[in-house]
């Protein structure tokens, strides 16, 4: 048996596609790659397979399936011990996968292992750790739309946990882990009742395989000596899409349950807007002073939600820092927000703003 099926999903994402492939290709790994095309785009088709070797196979769908659907196709007819997934903007850093294959080979109660993951090739950006939308989470968020008080200690709490998470030098037990970057075990896999629930077409379908998971006793884990980057975007059509993807978790794992019905009633859906001042109109590189208080260790955090849960993290020293354009150009359209603290666990006080990125 081969050690690891490598499913990667193409959507128009060819010349990403063959990076995320060499990135795989060039681990010391036993391994079989699978690439899905959704594109259903015949000029697609053939620049994914001109910019693909040939021991890579590739899957032609005539009409966009879905992602689940698209890694299911793929898992049916593959055969490593292991699958790893892999976003076409996603790739590994050199000897990732080795470090990965060996966590999830080391105890029989592992069932999926990620790596640390990073925002930009320079490594200076951290994304941050997945969160899980349980009915703990959903009260947390309900109530933080109502009360400030409550949606500052929810953002703490985030923040303290994410900080621990980029900072630990030894493997981190989480409650999920992201379908853009994972590496499962095919024998946790089968006993959880297969890959993805086909009822997600994009998003929430790891949430999903997550929980099913853990319900059959698999634990989680990232793995901070494997490295990957993932140059991940954010603009207003992927949250259209995300909340669209959201009704079909919530008849999932919520519906049946009162709980969730008493929270809908109790908590009104909209979030008021934050009161953070906005920054400067720029179109280009962001720079944040940081006061002197602060220089020995910083963290700046960069998120779509004014609660920064979850965000991207930078942990750095110094008098100042920056977001490079490419990477403020990532939340393109839409409004993002900046959030700058001395690096410790509960910080009593923070900097934020509010861009308006309309690139």
């Amino acid at each position: 048996m081969l050690a690891v099926s490598v499913i990667i999903v193409n959507h128009f994402s060819a010349p990403l596609v063959s990076r995320a492939v060499r990135s795989v290709l060039d681990q010391e790994v036993s391994c079989e790659v699978i690439v899905v095309d959704n594109s259903a785009d015949e000029n697609e088709a053939r620049t994914l397979k001109a910019g693909l070797p040939d021991t890579v196979r590739v899957v032609v769908n005539a009409v966009n399936t879905g992602f689940a659907r698209a890694c299911n196709q793929a898992f049916a007819s593959s055969s490593g011990e292991a699958v790893l997934l892999l976003n076409p903007d996603a790739y590994l850093l050199p000897g990732a996968l080795a470090v990965l294959l060996a966590a999830l080979r080391s105890e029989a109660s592992t069932g999926a292992v990620g790596p640390k993951v990073f925002w930009d090739a320079g490594r200076q950006f951290l994304m941050p750790p997945s969160t899980f939308p349980s009915l703990a989470g959903r009260f947390w968020n309900a109530a933080s739309r109502c009360c400030s008080g409550v949606g500052g200690l929810h953002s703490r709490r985030f923040r303290a946990f994410a900080l621990r998470y980029w900072q630990s030098d030894r493997p981190v037990s989480v409650p999920a882990l992201s379908g853009g970057h994972v590496l499962l075990k095919r024998s946790a896999l089968l006993a959880a009742g297969g890959l993805f629930d086909e009822r997600f077409f994009l998003y929430w379908e790891d949430s999903d395989l997550m929980q099913r998971l853990r319900s059959a006793g698999y634990r989680l884990y990232m793995i901070p000596q494997a490295l990957a980057v993932h140059e991940y975007t954010h603009s207003p059509e992927k949250d259209r899409l995300i909340s669209a993807g959201w009704l079909a978790y919530e008849k999932k794992h919520f519906q049946p349950n009162g709980l969730a019905r008493w929270l809908r009633k109790l908590f009104p859906e909209s979030r008021p807007a934050a009161p953070f001042p906005l920054l400067k109109p720029c179109y280009g590189t962001v720079t944040f002073f940081i006061p002197p208080a602060w220089t020995h260790q910083w963290l700046l955090e960069v998120s779509p939600n004014p609660d920064f849960v979850p965000a991207i993290g930078q942990i750095g020293r110094g008098g100042q820092t920056a977001l490079p354009a490419p990477l403020r150009e990532r939340f393109s359209g839409g409004v993002y927000y900046a959030r700058l603290t001395p690096c410790v666990s509960w910080p009593v006080r923070s900097l934020c703003w509010r861009d308006l990125n309309t690139k």
